[in-house]
């Protein structure tokens, strides 16, 4: 077999999924991991094989595995398992040249992916720059306004993006690109930097459309678990709802608050 030094761009898909769901991984729980059909459906890939294990390996599974074998990365496809068995398949052991059901090397590997530094190997996300508005000519004159918002695309907000599908966790919108890639926008819910300070972490992040964005940046909507769809792996800490709740929305919608008449 060839040396694989650079990993394709459906190993990279799946490598970013994996990463996504390391947080939540916990290694003598394969419970906790991913199953193949998951893997396919969070991918949006075409079911090319009768088995979704094999169709998964012609998209992405193997060249993973042979570029982290290849490159002395750590086993991180060990994540993806058969969801009866809830284990990874036969060739994942023999890739790497372990015996079958290796149970104590499998899950250091794991262990390892979670301590890994993925970042340098992940898929680079380019944020669409938004289009121009298309005026009306109008003879009486216009006024122009401007608003400018921060839109942060951290690592782990473009990972819960991608354990989302790009799907609104309020609405379950997606915007479809004319390439046909998907795009959505993170939403650290208790904001980063000054006044607020909330932590770039997965249990203050939530995948929305850019209005539902908007809506909870100038603090118009409330936000509670309810409202949110959810996806396996991800969850949004209570503490940083009630932030929101109680210190976004509730001042900023309220001028009063604000000491306006």
């Amino acid at each position: 077999m060839s040396s694989i030094t650079t990993l394709d761009a459906q190993g990279q898909s799946l490598l970013a999924l994996l990463v996504a769901r390391l947080p939540s991984a916990k290694p003598a729980n394969p419970q906790t991991f991913i199953g193949y059909k998951q893997a396919h459906d969070l991918l949006g890939l075409p079911q090319l094989r009768e088995r979704f294990g094999d169709s998964l390996k012609a998209q992405g599974l193997v060249s993973l595995a042979e570029w982290t074998h290849e490159t002395g990365k750590p086993a991180i496809t060990g994540l993806v398992i058969d969801r009866e068995s809830l284990m990874p398949g036969p060739g994942y052991f023999q890739l790497f040249g372990r015996q079958p059901e290796d149970f104590t090397w499998w899950r250091g590997e794991i262990e390892k992916s979670k301590s890994f530094d993925w970042s340098p190997f992940l898929p680079q996300e380019p944020v669409p720059e938004p289009p121009l508005a298309i005026d009306i000519d109008c003879p009486t004159g216009r006024e122009e306004v401007t608003i400018y918002r921060i839109i942060r695309d951290t690592l782990l907000a473009r990972q819960v993006k991608q354990l989302h599908n790009y799907q609104c966790q309020l609405c379950g919108h997606t915007i479809v690109l004319p390439d046909g890639s998907r795009y959505a926008e993170a939403h650290h819910v208790q904001p980063l930097g000054t006044p607020h300070d909330g932590p770039d972490v997965w249990e203050n992040i939530v995948c929305v459309c850019p209005n539902h964005h908007a809506e909870l940046d100038y603090g118009v909507r409330a936000l509670n678990h309810t409202d949110l769809r959810l996806a396996e792996g991800h969850t949004v800490g209570s503490r940083f709802l009630s932030y929101h709740n109680t210190k976004i929305y509730k001042v900023l919608s309220s001028p009063a608050e604000n000491g306006e008449a």
